[in-house]
Order: structure tokens, then C-alpha cells, then sequence
């Protein structure tokens, strides 16, 4: 993995619940060994995070107020990340989102692994759905609805097999990032499958749930 590097976004503000992050960080921090430490970056606008990522021998860099709204995409942090380290088009980037307390270095490997055996240039995580999309409608009025999906079939077997994006790891080549949606897909993108429940950290109840089912 010599031409590979790892980002960890980690912004301040959080709708979720208070300094989510600051509370997250470490789980994420912990499972990078130190050989690839020189090479990953959080990107940031939280002083309390720089210096905590400087204790793990991260390289840091100060996010811009711009890129720090709840609205700008992780595609554009991806790029700024890209621009101010002189990423090569060929190197590999690792995105770790800090909601995924649950994952492992070996989950990392392995998907990185599958990524570079089938040659991909982008690679996102998949997880089995709960509810079909077929089974979905918009919201119309006060009392109506209109099928997401326009289909006549009734029967659950007949329905198409589907599965749940999820940002659990990202994995993209420099020169591809331009060419990613804010989802950060591409037509060519290699999905990896994630077994089992994943947390995904958004309120605190959800770290809660994480931490009762993993105990430590």
C-alpha cells in the first residue's frame, strides 16, 4: 500500500449530538498501524481534533470555514485533501468516516484487497436492505403517495435483487475523484459487502446501541 493514502474527515459541528467526533476519533484512530500513520490525513476544522491527530502522528490538515458547512459535499473535501498533499492520479485514497466505530483494520484490508485483485478504480461498501425500494412511495399531499419506482408486481419474489449503499469504506484513485458524484459514485464503481449489522453513528442513542453490543 506504498501509494495509498488514508483520510479521516472529521468535522466540528455535528447535528447529530454534541462533538460527536471528538468522541468517535479514536476508535477510527486506533485501528491504523503505525506504518501507514505518515500517510493519513484528517481534515478538520476542530483544533481539539488536529491535536489529538497529531498525537497519533497524523498528518493534519486545517479545513477552510468553506468546506466546513453542512452542506458542502465529502467529495469536495476529498479534493481539497488531494490539492494541498499533491496526491498523484494513481495513488489510492482511503476514506474513513468516524460513524463506523465498528470497523476493523482487517475489514479495511480485505476490502482494499478485493479493490486492487479486480483492478477498480472506486469502491464503496453495500449492505443487505430492510425494505425493497419497490415497496416505497413519495409522499403526496397529506394522505397520498406515488411509487419511487413505477412497477405492477406484487409478488415479493419477483422483485429485483438490491442492496443499501454505505460509506463503511471508500476507496477512490486520484484521478477518478472528479467524476464521482456527491454519493461518491461512479458507473465503474466496485461495491464490497458488509456482513452483519453496522452502526452507523448519527445520534447518541446509536453510540449507545454500539457500545452496549460491543462492550469493552
Amino acid at each position: 500500500m506504498k501509494n495509498t493514502w488514508i483520510m479521516i474527515p472529521a468535522r466540528k459541528g455535528s447535528k447529530g449530538f454534541k462533538n460527536k467526533n471528538r468522541i468517535l476519533f479514536d476508535y477510527t484512530a486506533q485501528q491504523i498501524p503505525p506504518k501507514w500513520r505518515d500517510r493519513t490525513v484528517v481534515t478538520t476544522d476542530d483544533e481539539e481534533l488536529l491535536e489529538k491527530a497529531k498525537k497519533y502522528k497524523f498528518r493534519t490538515l486545517k479545513r477552510h470555514p468553506d468546506l466546513s458547512q453542512d452542506d458542502i459535499s465529502m467529495k469536495l473535501v476529498i479534493q481539497d485533501v488531494v490539492r494541498k498533499f499533491d496526491i498523484l492520479p494513481h495513488d489510492d485514497i482511503i476514506t474513513l468516516y468516524l460513524t463506523y466505530p465498528q470497523r476493523t483494520i482487517e475489514q479495511i484490508e480485505k476490502a482494499y484487497n478485493l479493490y486492487e485483485n479486480q483492478d477498480a478504480s472506486s469502491l464503496l461498501c453495500k449492505k443487505d436492505v430492510i425494505t425493497h425500494p419497490y415497496m416505497c412511495y413519495y409522499e403526496v399531499g397529506e394522505n397520498g403517495g406515488q411509487k419511487i419506482i413505477d412497477h405492477n408486481l406484487y409478488r415479493r419474489q419477483e422483485y429485483p435483487p438490491c442492496f443499501e449503499i454505505c460509506h463503511y469504506i471508500i476507496i477512490t484513485k486520484g484521478h477518478i475523484i472528479d467524476q464521482l458524484d456527491n454519493n461518491l459514485y461512479h458507473t465503474t464503481t466496485l461495491f464490497h459487502h458488509i456482513n452483519g449489522e453496522i452502526f452507523d453513528v448519527d445520534y447518541y442513542q446509536d453510540l449507545k446501541n454500539f457500545q452496549e453490543a460491543n462492550p469493552s
